[in-house]
């Protein structure tokens, strides 16, 4: 359904004020406050509103985040007495799907382990550079949220209506159309008439890419990149051109890299 929503953005990003909810989890006290200083320096800057709870162990900070899960941010180190960090993330992976998931650790060979339970950023512990490494994140976490709330404007039977830019899975050129698949209870498509050219324009920074002269392609919905063929999330296939496919292929390489 279309939202009647004020937020409409053809180029450029708007951010509404959002308070941020923020878990440090490390049985290191140094850590918990170093990760602490650096983020209120990063929230600070940003002129953000936030809150950071810190906690020495796993185990303690499932049993104070409540139900529904309060944190919009989890940083966790991986190594842990009682219930280490990977479990610790598995656990609450299962009370949110949308809470965003840091590993800051020493080691790093439990990098893959992210994967499993969709975490942004794998960030290792050293003082060099580990300031940078919070705010890149930082930045990336901020900014997927504030997509999260940026709505686009489409026309269906001649009515205007506004629809949340996260949810597009992709975008169809086909007749004098494009045609937005967009992911509600169920796959729904709306459309307008013109050229995917200008929607590709429009929609320029928020992770769409173009795969095929007639197909544009939300990023944060890609789970596979095979031979000319990308899946997305839903189980959807969208074919992928010759024309493109080594610079789809990078592009997927380098997203898979992020964490």
């Amino acid at each position: 359904a279309f939202s009647n929503a004020d937020i409409v953005i053809y180029n450029g990003r708007e951010r509404e004020m959002q308070m941020y909810h923020i878990a440090i989890c490390d049985d290191e006290e140094y850590f918990r406050i170093r990760e602490k200083q650096i983020i209120e320096r990063y929230m600070a800057e940003q002129s953000c509103a936030f809150r950071i709870d810190l906690y020495p162990s796993g185990k303690e900070m499932l049993a104070k985040a409540g139900v529904p899960f309060r944190y919009d941010i989890v940083f966790l180190d991986i190594s842990m007495e009682e219930m280490d960090g990977l479990e610790t993330a598995k656990r609450v992976r299962e009370l949110s799907a949308g809470a965003y998931i840091v590993f800051v650790t020493a080691y790093i060979t439990y990098a893959l382990e992210g994967y499993k339970v969709d975490a942004v950023r794998y960030l290792l512990k050293e003082d060099d550079g580990m300031e940078n490494a919070f705010k890149e994140c930082m930045d990336t976490i901020t900014g997927r949220i504030a997509d999260k709330k940026v709505m686009y404007r489409v026309d269906i039977n001649k009515e205007k209506g506004n629809i949340p830019i996260d949810t597009i899975l992709y975008v169809e050129s086909r007749l004098h159309k494009v045609i937005f698949y967009v992911m509600e209870d169920e796959l729904k498509e709306y459309y307008r008439y013109d050229k995917l050219d200008t929607v590709e324009r429009e929609l320029q920074g928020y992770g769409f890419l173009r795969i095929h002269q007639s197909f544009l392609v939300n990023m944060k919905h890609v789970k596979g990149v095979e031979r000319y063929k990308m899946k997305l999330d839903n189980g959807s296939d969208v074919s992928i051109s010759k024309k493109y496919y080594k610079r789809v292929e990078m592009e997927y390489i380098m997203r898979q890299g992020e964490i």
